[in-house]
């Protein structure tokens, strides 16, 4: 059975260079300004676009134009959906660039040893520390939309059902009521996950920086 050894950067053999990890280490922050940037911008377009399809919507003016034969849009879950997927595709850029920065700072020795407070400790600490509050603002977009989602789709089926009812039917002002408080509860949470995102985008420039100056220390 063959024997495995740990890597150890401090030991390579002549033959084998350190550059191939640097270039890829380097990539790690242009990775971050990308989440920061051009990426993060389209995701905002389009939660902007779903907050806005969202806030024109009416219950009770879907249930008259019902009424009077016509067919109005519903505030279907696809416009959440798309900004759902758009916000899990940035996350996942992200967590690519700090999976491929911690594998080389690890490989190339500028990950500190725990319990020594050095300057690159502290570097690494800093970057940590931003990652994890990307991490954290990134869920909580997550969450909101998946909500949002939820309760877009309680929606739809309320007003399946209550388009089925005469404009007398007792309980019908008390479903579209129920309905009308979703797609409100809805809008809220989607604007929660933009401001979350937001917060993501700031904690990422931060994370950019404390980036660098971990590569910094390779030289």
């Amino acid at each position: 059975m063959a024997r495995v050894f740990a890597y150890n950067p401090r030991k390579r053999g002549r033959g084998e260079s350190s550059e191939p990890w640097r270039q890829l280490a380097r990539t790690a922050p242009g990775t971050l300004l990308r989440v920061a940037t051009s990426e993060w911008e389209g995701v905002s377009k389009c939660l902007k676009s779903t907050h806005r399809r969202l806030r024109g919507y009416s219950v009770a003016d879907m249930l008259r134009e019902r009424d009077a034969g016509n067919r109005p849009p519903t505030p279907r879950g696809r416009t959440v959906d798309a900004s759902h997927r758009k916000v899990k595709r940035l996350v996942a850029l992200h967590d690519a660039a700090g999976h491929v920065l911690a594998l080389c700072a690890t490989l190339l020795g500028l990950r500190p040893l725990r319990g020594r407070n050095t300057d690159a400790g502290a570097r690494w600490r800093a970057w940590e520390e931003r990652r994890a509050a990307a991490v954290g603002h990134a869920a909580e977009a997550l969450r909101g939309l998946r909500s949002a989602l939820t309760d877009l789709t309680a929606t739809v089926r309320i007003l399946h059902v209550v388009s089925g009812k005469p404009p007398g039917f007792r309980a019908r002002a008390a479903w579209a009521s129920e309905a009308d408080r979703l797609v409100r509860r809805a809008t809220d949470e989607v604007v929660a996950a933009r401001h979350a995102l937001q917060r993501m985008r700031r904690a990422v420039v931060l994370e950019f920086f404390d980036a660098w100056a971990v590569l910094g220390a390779s030289g």
